[in-house]
């Protein structure tokens, strides 16, 4: 009768720590399950991050004509009838797209006979200051030639390296007509600004 006992004991001891060993499985699978589901999504979060900053940082370069379009509502805001006189970059980047991150749009208004020069830096408007004009400016009648096309011939015809001194969109006297200028350590680029 002991010996039964003692046999019922060990197989009750083996039950327990068979079960004991499945729970522990179980809780770990379990566990490790969680965790990697965790690390997946931390992964998520941390790509997706990226990609934001990604395109924040491509947001933040804009051609000429992408920060036109940022500036208007402030243009018209200062004036109904403000029209864009002239462009300025403000800034030592300006790429092989014709993205930077720093302009200064001119807009110039009849009825008030001044203009008004607004500020893109790093894709957002930082308003803008009223100045007032000897003579009355021209202002752009047609389409505008971005930006981009003026990286495109410049970098077509010189180095990617080429330092940038000054660009600017302009009413040419002489040309009667807008063009752009881009000023390098080499020289000047000028190309139309307007089709």
């Amino acid at each position: 009768m002991i010996e039964i006992k003692k046999t019922n004991f060990i197989f009750s001891l083996l039950i327990i720590l068979l079960i004991g060993l499945i729970l522990g499985y179980i809780i770990a699978s379990t566990k490790s399950a969680v965790i990697k589901t965790v690390y997946l999504n931390n992964n998520e979060t941390k790509t997706n991050t990226n990609q934001n900053l990604t395109r924040k940082i491509e947001k933040n370069n804009l051609t000429a004509n992408q920060a036109v379009d940022v500036s208007n509502s402030d243009a018209l805001l200062w004036a109904e009838d403000a029209t864009l006189a002239g462009i300025l970059l403000e800034s030592e980047t300006f790429d092989s797209e014709g993205k930077s991150n720093g302009w200064t749009i001119n807009y110039y208004s009849k009825s008030k006979g001044m203009s008004y020069f607004v500020t893109v830096k790093n894709g957002e408007s930082r308003g803008g200051e009223e100045k007032t004009v000897a003579t009355p400016l021209q202002t752009l009648k047609g389409e505008m030639i971005d930006s981009s096309k003026l990286a495109e011939s410049f970098y077509s015809s010189y180095p990617q390296d080429s330092e940038i001194i000054s660009l600017k969109m302009y009413y040419s006297e002489g040309a009667k007509k807008f063009r752009w200028t881009l000023f390098f350590t080499g020289g000047s680029h000028t190309i139309n600004a307007e089709i």
